[in-house]
């Protein structure tokens, strides 16, 4: 039997008005997401992948129940997310990236007393369940001090200890590590970890690459307000032409050069890029039979050309993808 799947949209449209002109009778229409269709697994972290303006964070809104959508449809924990909000905020759980949502003047212990009684915790309950979230996050040490004495990585556990505080079933994080240093960063990731283990279905989205690469099984890549596509990091390396990367980089190529190395086995696309006075050549290759050699060979007047190999990154894969978004 397939499980019902945490999160799912089915056809997810919102239109944003604005007025401008004389009298305020001009009505600009934008279009932040343009039919989005998506199911997540239960107890899983899925990742979001977009540039800004995509329509990531609109997307998070309506699936936490802050912003209703134009049209379609969207469900999470098999609940319509409109229909039946009440039911679902106190299931779910959200953290957005930055400094807001705290009450810096009081301490992260008053903080997050505050937080309990919004979410209605039970009074015998409250205590114990603000101590294991302090312990959770790594600021039982600090509890007691006001929060605007909190460096950036230490406001961004409290606001992640905020928001697993009601032990949500899915928690949605907007852009968690933003601004963090890396140790802060890398014990982010490993907390975001350690939530799956308990059952909890994470949907997290990012603008750092390596980040999605680490945590997330699966991911899909939003742009102009559209799922461009989803799958496995390796399959979204196979869609963009393959696995391995080299890189040629010379004086300026010609055009019958770049034919020539479009001809080469298992060569899936070529992107040639500016690098000051130097043209660099990304080729894509589904197979491994061109190599490094077979690439110096193939452009021979080039006696100051370097390649290099790579394997694909999720990065290249984005900006594959986002690019031809937009063209």
């Amino acid at each position: 039997m397939t499980p019902i799947p945490a999160i799912e949209t089915r056809g997810l449209t919102r239109t944003f008005e604005s007025r401008k002109g004389f009298l305020f009778r001009e009505v600009t229409r934008t279009e932040a997401l343009r039919g989005v269709d998506l199911a997540v697994a239960p107890e899983s972290i899925f990742g979001l992948l977009g540039p800004n303006g995509a329509g990531k964070t609109t997307f998070v809104k309506i699936l936490s129940t802050l912003l209703l959508p134009t049209g379609g449809k969207a469900s999470v924990l098999g609940h319509d997310v409109v229909d039946d909000s009440a039911w679902l905020r106190p299931r779910i759980g959200l953290v957005l990236g930055g400094e807001r949502g705290l009450y810096n003047r009081i301490n992260a212990r008053d903080n997050l007393r505050y937080f309990a009684d919004l979410y209605g915790i039970p009074t015998r309950e409250r205590e114990a369940r603000i101590e294991s979230v302090l312990e959770r996050v790594g600021l039982t040490w600090a509890a007691d001090r006001r929060v605007e004495e909190y460096s950036r990585g230490m406001k961004q556990k409290l606001h992640i200890a905020r928001g697993i505080l009601h032990r949500p079933q899915v928690l949605f994080l907007d852009e968690p590590t933003i601004g963090l240093d890396p140790k802060s960063a890398r014990e982010t990731r490993k907390l975001v970890r350690s939530l799956v283990s308990d059952g909890v279905t994470i949907f997290l989205t990012t603008h750092y690459m390596f980040e999605a690469e680490e945590l997330c099984p699966e991911i899909a890549v939003m742009s102009k307000g559209r799922i461009v596509a989803r799958d496995t990091v390796a399959g979204l390396r196979h869609l963009v032409g393959g696995d391995r990367t080299l890189e040629a980089e010379a004086y300026g190529f010609e055009d019958r050069e770049v034919a020539t190395l479009r001809a080469l086995p298992g060569v899936s696309k070529i992107v040639s890029e500016e690098y000051g006075p130097k043209t660099r050549l990304t080729l894509r290759l589904r197979s491994l039979e061109t190599t490094p050699d077979d690439v110096q060979a193939a452009l021979p007047g080039h006696t100051e050309l370097s390649v290099r190999e790579r394997r694909t990154s999720l990065e290249d894969v984005y900006l594959d993808l986002v690019e031809e978004e937009a063209r």
